[in-house]
């Protein structure tokens, strides 16, 4: 398989798609080399009754972790790593202000996933290709997760070939957390409602 730049090689790193330069730790890089690109999911809860978990919510972000993980072996042979972040909203103002209909409202880049509520309980039906279901179909999942990771992809390639930051920039630049550093990612125990 030849990539973009028509080496048949997989990129290991962001820097390496940098034109002009060779593979390997640059000079005017931080410390540790450049950091992986990341998508973030937003996995948007609403706090009921004093909780934000219900077994729908907690089921639907089994299967979007389930998902992410099939997802994530092609995301990192594009540079990009793929995150998971929790975020629940109590108030109406904080539903207004993120637009949050439904719960639990899955999003990145741009696309979401949401069921709707069609009367005054707690049932969900989640719509996709013409199926109506209770569950979040894994495909509809899926589906998010690999259409998010092109549009970041493309915001990459296009930053990338303008040759990301300037090199008066980058001597500021810190390096990113390590993976054994705790961050707010999402990808250890997460509630959800």
């Amino acid at each position: 398989m030849t990539s973009i730049t028509g080496s048949t090689e997989a990129p290991t790193s962001v820097r390496d798609h940098l034109p002009g330069t060779a593979p390997g730790p640059r000079e005017d890089a931080p410390p540790g080399g450049p950091p992986e690109a990341r998508l973030t999911v937003e996995y948007w809860t609403v706090a009921m009754d004093g909780d934000d978990s219900c077994g729908s919510c907690d089921e639907t972000l089994t299967t979007l972790r389930h998902m992410v993980a099939r997802v994530r072996p092609l995301a990192r042979s594009l540079g990009i790593d793929v995150d998971v972040t929790h975020r629940v909203v109590a108030t109406w103002g904080e539903a207004l202000d993120h637009e949050i209909v439904a719960s639990p409202t899955i999003r990145a880049e741009g696309t979401e996933l949401r069921p709707s509520h069609p009367d005054d309980s707690e049932r969900r039906e989640w719509r996709w290709r013409g199926d109506t279901g209770d569950t979040a179909p894994g495909q509809a999942l899926l589906d998010l997760l690999v259409r998010a990771l092109a549009v970041r992809s493309r915001r990459l390639s296009a930053h990338l070939d303008r040759r990301g930051p300037a090199p008066y920039v980058r001597q500021y630049l810190q390096p990113a957390p390590s993976a054994a550093e705790p961050t707010s990612s999402g990808n250890g125990p997460a509630t959800c409602g």
